[in-house]
């Protein structure tokens, strides 16, 4: 996984103010609900700061959040001081080895597209298997290989009133199926002004690929929906998001 934000830890709450993190951990408890499954003990890939973590453990989940920053889980720490139900670890999702199993694993905002080598995630989604209890439930999003294509990536945000403003440009290479984007944040702190540059790959997976590789791990899949809906996905669809469960009866 080559999950970047390294030098961002610390203003990654601001970046991602807008986004509905809210929203995403309701939709999952809704789709773990329509297959009749109950969350109590989860596994968050690709963790970050551990906003979506910290909201689970609100709901009385006990959580162990995962991330490939030493950064990311350094912030996520330091928000989460004093939560009993919550720990962090970093790891790559491929490398994940952890005592405990858990009921529930989930992954948010593409993260699974930092994993750019193919046997990589593979890998990464036969260790989450390895971590679940039988019946366990698997659930991510992922942004398709439409939204790479399109080059969605690429955006900006300038304010004069927010001391963090940002410009992407991401380029698709239909070759490599690797979407480049460079990323310039300009902060500012007082009178202090910085500029963060970094450069970010994704993969872009076909839907039928991520359910080989979830089925070739020993999971069911058990629905793939247009994120965050109830609606099968489209060619046109930008973000899909996947419900896996490993079998109540595991062969050995």
């Amino acid at each position: 996984m080559n999950h970047q934000f390294h030098g961002l830890a610390r203003i990654y709450d601001r970046l991602m103010s807008t986004i509905p993190y809210g929203q995403w951990v309701d939709y999952t408890f809704s789709v773990a609900h329509d297959f009749g499954h109950p969350i109590h003990r989860v596994l968050d890939i690709g963790c970050g700061t551990g906003t979506a973590t910290l909201m689970f453990a609100d709901r009385g989940c006990r959580i162990v959040g995962v991330d490939i920053s030493k950064e990311m889980i350094r912030e996520a720490r330091r928000k989460s001081v004093g939560r009993i139900l919550v720990r962090y670890e970093a790891s790559a999702m491929q490398d994940i080895a952890l005592p405990e199993r858990f009921d529930t694993a989930v992954s948010y905002f593409d993260s699974l597209n930092y994993i750019i080598e193919p046997e990589d995630l593979q890998e990464g989604i036969q260790r989450v298997y390895e971590h679940l209890d039988p019946g366990g439930m698997f659930m991510f999003d992922m942004n398709t290989p439409y939204a790479l294509e399109q080059e969605l990536f690429t955006q900006s945000h300038f304010d004069p009133n927010d001391p963090v403003n940002y410009a992407w440009k991401s380029t698709y290479n239909a070759a490599t199926r690797l979407t480049q984007v460079d990323m310039a944040f300009y902060v500012k702190r007082g009178d202090a002004r910085r500029t963060i540059l970094e450069q970010h790959f994704q993969r872009a997976y076909r839907m039928n690929e991520v359910r080989d590789m979830l089925a070739s791990a020993g999971f069911q899949v058990m629905g793939m929906y247009e994120a965050y809906t109830q609606r099968k996905p489209t060619k046109r669809t930008d973000r899909v998001f996947f419900a896996a469960r490993k079998p109540w009866e595991v062969l050995s």
